[in-house]
Order: structure tokens, then sequence, then C-alpha cells
């Protein structure tokens, strides 16, 4: 029978003791050392091997002028990156080769005391990492003996994290402060799931050392709350732009003062920050900072890619002379060149459900149940609710989670960690976990319907294959869609696969007895509103679609109605086919 949305109640995921204990790793095998990369895809997955890619990886890095200079590379050596080979932008470009045989390791860094032997203790002893990142050994020592600024560019699942945050840290520790007695590091990251995942690594590098405190600045929580356990005490403080900017605006800031003393401003995912539009915060929350010329800092940019316009608003964050450090050789192979991805087209929106189901139950048996983990996205929040509501009427389906930026803040949380920690199951999700989340050995990433564009694809299906691990894509839209395919994902090698439609009369059972439809037929009218000339589309055509999917795919009886302030605000008055109606009281007294 099914079961009312409404009535859903949070799955459990089975949880091996390994991730529990994921800070720790108290578990009754004999401690081993183990490589940071390897920690990061495979801590459960038996199967999972470290890739060899990152031996021949190489690292280039430069020290920035404001005249551009040629991107260099270090020669292509069997063996970890070193940061010995520089140019600057006043000299002639030169490249030094690397010759060292084996990864770097973080116990290296103890030489000369390089890193505090609490933080180097917690490394080795609580969470096993014997091996840097090719991101880590090229940022961590420079940034430490130069106190450069530093624009590093490195894919998401790469360990660059731990590249900002032990530096950071380590001159924490250095500087003659009380303990909590003002913010030392200040990262600014575009979601609060990466926030919260961020404040978590800290957390972890600091548990021998619980006089600093980490704190986090995010939407969808009590602001005055949040700003009391800032105020008592904040050594590292983690956020949003616009919630930081809610707590630093204003006259006599009470959180601003907390932020004179900074000594390290870190801007994650920093082409992200910008492409989601926080340029204006980012520059707010800036001038509420000390001034440089009084109050020295030193600024990181991390970054997965460095379009030109990231280069040009890097004097915001960076001094006029930064370092430029990238662990991506030119002619790399990105993930979604190497990642075998399938497409499968339908005829008619109303099939993509059915598609769906019939392209997880194919990956599952190829993967295995005891180890399939994926992860679908949808393109609005009301349809991640509808296909959680349908997936989750089959027994033969793993356990489904959902997540999108219109729950709690308290319950994305408790969902984006119980996923973390999973060893199988399904996450239903927008754009929200897209860019820089740490999800463990996703196994495959579906994408239903067509995303914003050629970069949020390529993001999405950075959630697997994380660090040279495997991961399969599968990408279902309908054939109205197939402009995306086409042109958007141009070069992209895809394997087109037929659609297992056999789910469909099962799945029709399921949604007349839906209660959500007039959701989620608002918000796809709502979102494939922005597509219309690229589907050779006029707004009849769009509202007919929409009419189409209503009834023949959501299970609606009849054409949901529209409220009258919504359709205006979709620019579809006076649209043939829209059942309007007239608005509700709380439109009315919003007069």
């Amino acid at each position: 029978m099914f079961v009312p949305y409404r009535r859903l109640v949070p799955v459990s995921f089975p949880i091996p003791r390994l991730y529990i204990l994921r800070h720790s790793f108290a578990t009754t095998t004999p401690p081993l050392a183990r490589n940071f990369l390897d920690e990061m895809t495979a801590r459960h997955d038996a199967k999972s091997k470290q890739s060899a890619r990152w031996r021949g990886k190489g690292v280039s890095t430069r020290k920035f002028s404001k005249q551009p200079t040629k991107h260099t590379h270090a020669h292509d050596e069997p063996s970890n990156p070193s940061v010995e080979q520089m140019t600057t932008g006043s000299s002639a470009p030169s490249t030094t080769p690397v010759s060292t045989d084996e990864q770097q390791r973080f116990s290296d860094l103890s030489e000369g005391g390089l890193v505090h032997p609490t933080l180097l203790l917690t490394i080795a002893k609580d969470l096993k990492f014997e091996h840097m990142t090719p991101v880590q050994a090229a940022t961590i020592r420079p940034i430490l003996t130069d106190r450069s600024d530093i624009l590093a560019q490195a894919k998401t699942g790469t360990g660059k994290t731990v590249a900002f945050l032990l530096p950071a840290l380590q001159n924490l520790v250095n500087r003659n402060i009380k303990p909590g007695s003002a913010v030392s590091l200040l990262v600014i990251t575009p979601t609060r799931e990466l926030a919260l995942q961020i404040a978590t690594e800290a957390r972890a590098l600091l548990q021998r050392l619980p006089q600093y405190k980490v704190c986090v600045a995010i939407g969808g929580t009590n602001k005055s709350a949040e700003e009391g356990k800032i105020l008592r005490g904040c050594d590292i403080l983690i956020g949003t732009p616009g919630r930081l900017y809610d707590h630093l605006g204003g006259d006599s800031s009470p959180v601003a003062e907390k932020l004179q003393q900074l000594d390290t401003l870190v801007l994650d995912e920093a082409d992200r920050l910008l492409d989601m539009g926080f340029l204006s915060s980012l520059k707010q929350i800036v001038k509420c900072l000390p001034d440089r010329t009084v109050k020295p800092r030193q600024g990181m940019l991390f970054s997965a890619t460095v379009p030109e316009y990231v280069q040009k608003v890097s004097g915001l964050v960076l001094s006029k002379q930064y370092k430029y450090i990238s662990t991506i050789k030119e002619g790399e192979v990105n993930t979604h060149e190497r990642v075998p991805q399938q497409l499968i087209i339908v005829p008619e929106f109303s099939d993509v459900a059915a598609a769906l189901l019939g392209a997880l139950r194919q990956e599952q048996r190829e993967v295995g149940a005891e180890t399939f983990k994926a992860i679908i996205f949808a393109p609005t929040a009301a349809l991640v609710n509808f296909y959680t509501q349908v997936l989750q009427q089959f027994p033969d389906m793993p356990p489904i989670l959902y997540l999108h930026s219109r729950m709690t803040q308290s319950k994305r949380t408790n969902v984006t960690e119980q996923y973390r920690q999973a060893r199988s199951g399904i996450m239903i999700a927008t754009d929200v976990i897209a860019r820089g989340m740490d999800f463990p050995a996703v196994t495959n990433v579906f994408q239903v319907g067509i995303p914003s564009d050629k970069e949020s694809y390529v993001h999405r299906l950075g959630r697997t294959a994380r660090a040279g691990a495997e991961g399969r894509g599968s990408f279902i839209i309908s054939a109205h869609e197939t402009w995306f395919s086409k042109w958007e994902l141009k070069g992209i090698a895809f394997n087109e696969h037929p659609a297992d439609l056999t789910a469909q009369d099962d799945i029709k059972r399921i949604t007349e007895q839906m209660d959500t439809q007039g959701k989620t037929y608002q918000g796809w009218l709502g979102y494939y509103k922005s597509y219309v000339k690229r589907m050779g589309w006029d707004n009849v055509r769009l509202v007919a679609e929409a009419n189409k999917f209503a009834l023949e795919g959501l299970g609606a009886a009849e054409v949901p109605s529209l409220e009258k302030s919504t359709v205006g605000k979709m620019g579809l008055r006076g649209v043939e086919g829209l059942t309007v109606v007239k608005n509700s009281s709380r439109h009315e007294l919003g007069r």
C-alpha cells in the first residue's frame, strides 16, 4: 500500500563500525599505516584500488604578478610532485624537473619543527594517514615556509581540505594569543554541507588540542545561538557568504570584532562561489576584515577550475605576488572523460521515472547490492520528493534518503552524515551536494533531467570515481532534452542504452495515490520555462507538455491549478491550458 510522502520516516542505513570510528579507527584489526588518498575512497571497499594515476601526476607552481605568464608544469616522473619549480611574473618561465622517488610523508613535516608534533601525532595515530596527496605535498610546505598567498587548483576528492587546514592550524598553534579569544582562520564555502564537512575535518585534526574551538556560520540555523558560540570562544570559523555577512554587517558587530586578529582567509571552491553569485557578499565580508597593510594575513584560494574570472577576483583575497599551484597537468584525463557514462533517452517526460527505476535495478545488479551506493540528481526539490516517494515503494530498492535546500538545516546535516557513513544506499538530491562534498565509495551517479549547464553535469558526476576509484554515470532524459546531450555535452563519449520501462504500470499505480502532484507540476514548469527556446518551444507548448506530464507521469486526475500570482511570476499569464485560481489569503494579506 502506498504511504503518503508526509508520513515517510527517516531510513537508517547499515553503518559499518569503521565509519562510526572514522577518526579513531579503533577496530579489532591490527593498526595500519594508511595512505590519505586510500582513506577517502576505499575505507570499506576492498575492491577499490589506489590509482597509479597519482604517481604520474605533474604539479606546476609559479608566483604571479599582475602580468599574465604562461603556465608551466613539472616533467612527468613516476613520483609525487615537489614544490621546487617556481617561476615569477617578472622573470622568464622556468621548470625544474621533479626527481623524488617516493610519496612525501606527513612525518617529513617534523623536520625543523615545521608542523607541531601533536598535529602530526593526530594525523599518524588517530587519522592513520601516512602519505600526502599531490595537492598536500605541493601546498603545505610553501604555505608554511614562505607564508605565501596561494591560488591552488586541484580536483575535488584529492585532500585539498587538509592542504589548507593543516598550515592554518599550525599558524594558530604558533600564535601567542589565548585560545578562543579571536578567530585565526576564516574559511568561506559555497554550501552549508561543505562548511559542515570542513568543520568536521578541522575538529578531527584538533582532537588532541581541545583548547581550540571550531564554529560554523550557515543559513538554516539559529543566528543568535550561532553568534553566542562564536563569542564564547572561536579560533576557526567556517561559513557560507550569506550567513557570514549577516553576522558581520551593521555597526559594531561583535563577530566582526572577533575577526580583527585574523591570520588566514580561505575561499574553498572559489569557482563555485563566483558561479553562485556571491561576489558582492564576498566583497562586503572582506571589507569587515582588518586592513592587510595594518594586520597582515595569509590568503588562500582553492578551486577545481581556474577560469579567467577566478584569476580576476583573486586580488580580493590574495596579494599581488601570490603563487599559483596546480596538481592537474596538461592533457590529464578528467573525471567526465574516464568514467563510463550511459545515455538513456525516453520518449516523454512521463517515462523518466520508470527508466530511472530500470537503470537503478540494472546498475545494482552490476555493482552488487551490498556495495551499491548511488546519488540521483534531480532538477528541483519537488522532483526530489517525487522520486523519493516513488522509489521507496519498491522493496528491491536499497534504503533511500533525500536532500534539498527546502529542508531544515538540522535534517540536512543528519541526512548528509548518514549517507556519508553508509556502506550502501541511495541519495536523491538537488545540486546542494554537487560540489566539493566527499561521500566515500559512491559507485554510481544518476542525473535525471537536464542540469543547468555542462559544469553542473561534470561536477555532479564527480561525486563518484573520486581520487582514482572507479565509478559509473547514467544520464536519463526525454527526447525533448536531447539537444543538451548533443550540444552542451559535445565531446562526452556516451554509451547509448535502451530504456527499461517495464515498471511503468507499477509506477502509475503509485503516483495515482499521491497527493503532491501540484507542487511537482509547479516546480517542473518553473524549471523548464528557462529552456523553452533551447527546446524549440513556446509557452503554449511548455504548458501543454507540463499538463501531459502531470496527467500521465504524476498521476494527477486533472491538470493541477496554479495561483494567479505564481502564474505571473513565471511569466505565463494568459497562456492557454493553465488552470488559474485566486491567490490564497496569505498572498492577499501580503499586498
